[in-house]
């Protein structure tokens, strides 16, 4: 990805020893990761999308479809979109539905590989630019879900941090945001 570097992003300074911290400090740092996190989330659902539509087409010419084929994508969408949709972990609080600016920069690397109106006409592709794109695709979404997955473990040690300090007593001040 050139418009976006992810370990500068993620790059949020969370010391080792999280009792250092204040609540007000330790509420201010996990809400900067969760608006990274937010960020991230919403960036791996775009490439996500283009991936899985990808995939729709990848998977209609391995169904015996050629290239320029009427037999379309977009009728497999609804399917490859869907897949995978309901996840196992636990869930998270609500957060800020607007994703921050830098995901625009993403979004501008992900129209140089296949746009919107790419995806329109994946059966005109042919079979080595299909497979350079969703090798693309595959690779940033790789590095989006690692950065998120990092961003997830530092978010739940500071969350366990604050549960352990409710837990043993903060007083009612600490507990106000």
């Amino acid at each position: 990805m050139t418009g976006v570097d992810l370990e500068t992003l993620i790059d949020i300074d969370v010391p080792e020893d999280l009792s250092s911290l204040s609540m007000v400090d330790l509420r201010t740092v996990r809400n900067q990761l969760q608006d990274v996190e937010n960020g991230l989330s919403f960036a791996r659902r775009m490439v996500q999308g283009r991936l899985d539509t990808v995939a729709a087409e990848v998977e209609r010419r391995t169904d015996g479809a050629g290239v320029g084929s009427d037999d379309s994508v977009v009728e497999r969408l609804s399917t490859a979109l869907s897949a995978g949709t309901r996840s196992s972990n636990l869930p998270r609080p609500p957060q800020e539905l607007e994703p921050p600016g830098w995901v625009d920069a993403l979004l501008v690397d992900l129209d140089a590989i296949v746009g919107p109106t790419d995806l329109g006409r994946l059966s005109e592709l042919d079979a080595d630019r299909l497979n350079v794109v969703t090798e693309e695709l595959a690779s940033i979404e790789r590095q989006v879900s690692s950065a998120r997955r990092e961003v997830h473990e530092r978010i739940d040690r500071l969350q366990a941090e604050l549960v352990e300090r409710y837990r043993s007593g903060a007083s009612v001040d600490d507990l106000l945001p």
